[in-house]
């Protein structure tokens, strides 16, 4: 076994019973009530909640990222249109914020049970024919519930990159779910961002999969520019090298809770074949065609208040 060792520490200490921290605790504490509350309801609470704070003026600077990225990504639509995806968005972030508490405290069961899986089929056969996955994940809402209740709950090895949350009690409570079932198949960390894809390589080269999250903006420097909708993003040039040191399979994957059945669908799209094709720009546009198919999934769930498109082809354009 080649698994890298990460040194990212997020053990709780002595220190995390601070009294400045239990506001975090009690918020911890809440969502454990939440994970135990009949899902329907909570999930109308939460609409309620949704509903009640999309006027405030807490979300306006939110509300006004994600109204520039939809007119940019889709010039066609309204400013009603814009409006009536982000109510849905806001609403979708309230129901899932409120589900987190089920990836720590819920059994393993339970949380098999939350997920309704589409093309796992395609995990089998690449499993089947010796191949390690990227897993290619865009930044929605219910990404945890994908990675976790699709993929390491079912026993496939995963490992992926955490971004710390600056409050030590939090990036305690994300990597200890995120790596909950990791013992199922014996493989699998979290790395820090920091420590690169070296991590990614090595674990894949052991037949651990890996979650890969691309669509950030990282800046002109690491980055090229491809199309993305009705705009061109700039976008890192990765997932080829990644692929190719990796001797890895790309499989897109997107997750989005349906309210109806109250459940998280999770669907695992064909592998991307012509990755790697020698050619970053090439291997850069066929993921982004590829992540624009998932989105499309449920457009209302996708991130759009992340600074997506801070880094303009014109130099110096500022839009945000």
């Amino acid at each position: 076994m080649i698994q890298y060792k990460s040194s990212f520490d997020t053990s709780l200490k002595l220190k995390h019973l601070h009294p400045k921290y239990w506001v975090t605790w009690s918020l911890l504490f809440l969502l454990f009530l939440f994970s135990f509350c009949p899902i329907r309801l909570r999930d109308r609470f939460a609409a309620l909640v949704a509903k009640f704070i999309y006027t405030k003026k807490f979300l306006n600077k939110r509300k006004k990222i994600a109204f520039i990225n939809l007119g940019l990504c889709f010039p066609e639509y309204s400013e009603e249109d814009k409006d009536a995806l982000m109510r849905k968005n806001i609403k979708a972030i309230a129901q899932i914020s409120l589900s987190l508490g089920e990836l720590f405290f819920r059994s393993h069961k339970h949380i098999l049970s939350r997920s309704h899986v589409v093309g796992e089929e395609h995990i089998i056969a690449a499993e089947k024919a010796g191949k390690s996955i990227i897993f290619l994940g865009p930044h929605c809402y219910g990404l945890d519930f994908g990675g976790i209740a699709a993929i390491n709950a079912r026993g496939y090895p995963l490992s992926s990159m955490f971004k710390d949350y600056k409050n030590p009690i939090f990036d305690w409570f994300v990597t200890r779910y995120r790596t909950r079932f990791t013992h199922l198949s014996g493989k699998g960390a979290l790395y820090h961002r920091s420590e690169g894809l070296k991590p990614a390589i090595k674990s894949l080269r052991d037949k651990t999969h890996f979650y890969y999250l691309p669509d950030e903006d990282h800046g002109r420097e690491n980055s090229v520019f491809s199309d993305f909708y009705g705009t061109q993003k700039a976008t890192l040039p990765m997932i080829g090298r990644l692929a190719k040191l990796g001797k890895a399979v790309v499989i897109p994957f997107y997750t989005s809770y349906n309210e109806k059945t109250a459940k998280y669908d999770v669907f695992f799209h064909a592998p991307l074949t012509e990755i790697p094709s020698g050619d970053e720009l090439e291997d850069t546009k066929i993921m982004n065609r590829a992540i624009e198919k998932l989105i499309d999934e449920d457009r209302s769930q996708y991130m759009w208040a992340l600074k997506l498109l801070r880094t303009r082809p014109i130099v110096g354009e500022k839009i945000y």
